[in-house]
């Protein structure tokens, strides 16, 4: 009788070459670029038309709305089709929107085109972690998702500056935007990187996320809220002032470095301290850079307007990070994945509400109301931080994860497309993933 011979084998993942993964990274650098132009003509241009404010800023829960819907929808297509040729979708439709206005003066079908573009733009970002993220490793994940981040909020900001080199009162604005994204698709179509596997249904558990971190849950909500609507308003804030489309490109630019500037070291102080402080620090600073707007108003010269929008886009941007790493620190690795989607969903959701009452309010009230707004909502969140802080105990030093750059301007998906932290929750340790 032969003898039976069992052979186990082990599945050795082995990152993809920075070259590999560069296209991706590139592509969404133009990505950025194209969105830039755009967030800075729109405003722009409506005030230029005599558009009252209430009507740019309605752009932005357009925008966030189309992300929402994008959020919930874009896992099934890429389970329907694959990781490629969604994202090419996604850029059709990105390109569309930007088409749209280029075609037509019309605010309300601008109102329209914006909801296409967020629903492309968080599908973009989606299609595209999850890709680097299966190309990467455990090893080197951290320093490639940084190096996106990082490169899409430069490009950003620069293509918002490009605008003052640009004939504003023209179409060509809007038609480098649809050429850039026509480009941005040629390194995706050209890429060598394997295609991911297609990630498995959205597990959304608010009532856990809350037992998990409360903190996190609310910093999340409140964030997607403050992010957008700073971003929306400084452009309009800036024009009623009568600044130049080079001021407002230059202001956006560097909006963007503040977010650089404040972030990075902020984060690596949370992994030295109980991060529920470095929240505390952020929303006390947003907080005090509220009162300051609020009380110097149109005061200020242009470099201290600048300066000042700058950190505090930079502070408001940093509860993102933290309060993701935070509720990270509090679960378990097998619960990475239902927090990631659980936190997606409440970022679009507070980056769909906020901006939405803002624009009601705008219609009965200054532009300056949004100060009043940010103000608030920064002050009830130290609020809360500093009362749980007293409530329960910080997480031990050596329990916490490292922590990563993002930016709260598009949705991070952050554990959910990490084949690890996916293979590991569906793996049964412990308490399952759908327990």
């Amino acid at each position: 009788m032969e003898e039976e011979v069992i052979i186990e084998t082990t599945e050795v993942r082995v990152s993809a070459t920075p070259v590999a993964m560069s296209g991706i990274i590139i592509s969404m650098m133009m990505m950025a670029a194209a969105s830039g132009i755009a967030f800075a003509y729109i405003p722009i241009t409506l005030a230029a038309a005599g558009f009252e404010p209430w009507v740019a800023s309605a752009m932005f829960p357009a925008l966030s709305l189309g992300g929402l819907l994008g959020c919930l929808a874009v896992g099934w297509f890429l389970r329907l089709s694959g990781h490629a040729r969604v994202f090419m979708s996604v850029y059709a439709l990105i390109i569309w929107s930007f088409l749209i206005v280029l075609l037509t003066d019309n605010p309300y079908i601008w109102i329209l085109s914006r909801l296409l573009y967020g629903f492309g733009i968080n599908g973009a970002f989606i299609v595209a972690q999850s890709w680097l993220h299966d190309a990467c490793t455990d090893e080197n994940r951290g320093k490639v998702i940084t190096a996106f981040y990082v490169s899409y909020v430069i490009a950003l900001g620069l293509g918002a500056f490009s605008i003052g080199y640009m004939p504003v009162a023209s179409h060509i604005p809007m038609a480098v935007c649809v050429g850039l994204v026509t480009l941005a698709i040629l390194p995706v179509g050209l890429t060598r990187l394997r295609q991911p596997e297609a990630p498995e249904e959205f597990n959304i558990q608010v009532r856990k996320l809350w037992k998990i971190s409360p903190v996190g849950m609310i910093g999340m909500l409140c964030v997607g809220g403050l992010t957008m609507t700073l971003q929306s308003f400084a452009p309009i804030y800036a024009g009623t002032l009568s600044y130049t489309p080079s001021d407002i490109g230059l202001l956006m630019l560097m909006m963007q470095m503040g977010l650089l500037v404040v972030q990075l070291p902020m984060g690596a102080l949370s992994d030295r301290i109980d991060r529920r402080y470095v929240l505390m620090i952020v929303a006390s600073m947003s907080s005090v850079l509220g009162v300051v707007a609020i009380v110097t108003e149109s005061s200020l010269s242009f470099f201290w307007l600048v300066l000042l929008f700058a950190i505090w886009s930079g502070s408001i941007e940093t509860f993102y990070s933290v309060s993701s790493a935070l509720a990270n620190d509090r679960a378990d690795p097998k619960d990475f994945v239902f927090l990631s989607s659980t936190q997606m969903v409440m970022w679009s959701l507070g980056a769909f509400i906020v901006p939405l009452s803002s624009t009601i309010l705008l219609q009965f009230l200054p532009v300056t109301m949004f100060m009043w707004l940010l103000l608030g909502l920064s002050a009830a969140f130290a609020i809360f931080v500093t009362l749980r802080i007293f409530v329960r105990e910080a997480v031990p030093q050596d329990e916490m994860e490292n922590f990563q750059y993002a930016t709260a301007q598009v949705v991070n998906t952050g554990e959910y497309y990490n084949p690890e932290m996916v293979a590991e929750a569906n793996a049964g340790v412990g308490e399952g993933l759908l327990n």
